[in-house]
């Protein structure tokens, strides 16, 4: 049902797409026609095992959009506990388990020193907070009960496994190369790797970076032309390993 399908979502056309982690191309599904207020743009994304897109804009009002249809409706969301802006990701509660959680990373500015890592309810719209972080991550979980994050810094860029007790972290890759003044980013797992979209210093458009699962080793990089991405989403249900 679309489920296990890595999606994207453009900052200025609203264009939502898929990513094929195998072939890396994409394919436009359409743009977003949300009623967001004052001029909002998206901000960040992230996708339950029910095909919903969960869209965050950029002036905190956070959206659920019905894959691939793209219908879109406004949630009860409210920037509690000072999130406006944030990354996302869905983690099973349970390894292979059925039951997801959605946690979220931010504040109320990008231009914090420190941003709250929380579980959201989806159901309630209830935020729990959990821990802080340094850098606003943009995150993704997996069918393993792991959550994962990209941490975008000017000079030590990094991809994270959060403990989803407190958000330490449990094991750091370091990307050097991923450094740098970050105009969007966005972050996905699939097939047991993980996968940057990334513009840095100024670059035209996105670039993917795959991110070894194993050894946090850049595997390859993939160029776009015309795709400011922001936000990246992919359910629990997509695989953790290719046969």
């Amino acid at each position: 049902m679309g489920a296990e399908l890595v999606y994207v979502i453009d900052q200025f056309n609203y264009r939502i797409s898929t990513f094929n982690p195998q072939n890396k191309t994409f394919t436009d599904l359409g743009s977003l026609s949300c009623p967001a207020m004052n001029g909002a743009t998206p901000f960040s994304m992230s996708v339950d095992r029910q095909a919903i897109a969960w869209v965050l804009y950029n002036n905190g009002e956070l959206f659920r959009v019905v894959l691939p249809s793209l219908a879109c409706s406004k949630t009860s969301w409210a920037g509690a506990s000072g999130l406006k802006v944030f990354g996302m990701g869905f983690s099973t509660n349970e390894p292979m388990g059925d039951v997801d959680t959605l946690f979220v990373g931010g504040g109320a500015t990008q231009t914090q020193t420190s941003y709250t890592l929380a579980k959201l309810d989806t159901v309630t719209m209830i935020a729990s907070p959990i821990g802080m972080q340094t850098v606003l991550p943009e995150m993704t979980g997996n069918s393993k009960a792991e959550l994962w994050g990209f941490m975008p810094d000017a000079t030590s860029a990094r991809v994270v496994q959060f403990d989803k007790t407190n958000g330490a972290a449990l094991k750091t890759y370091n990307l050097p190369t991923l450094a740098g003044t970050m105009t969007g980013y966005a972050f996905a797992h699939w097939g047991g790797d993980y996968w940057v979209f990334l513009i840095k210093n100024s670059e035209p458009s996105t670039t993917v970076y795959q991110v070894d699962g194993a050894t946090g080793m850049i595997k390859g990089t993939t160029p776009t032309s015309g795709r400011t991405i922001v936000g990246a989403g992919v359910s629990t249900c997509a695989p953790t390993v290719i046969l």
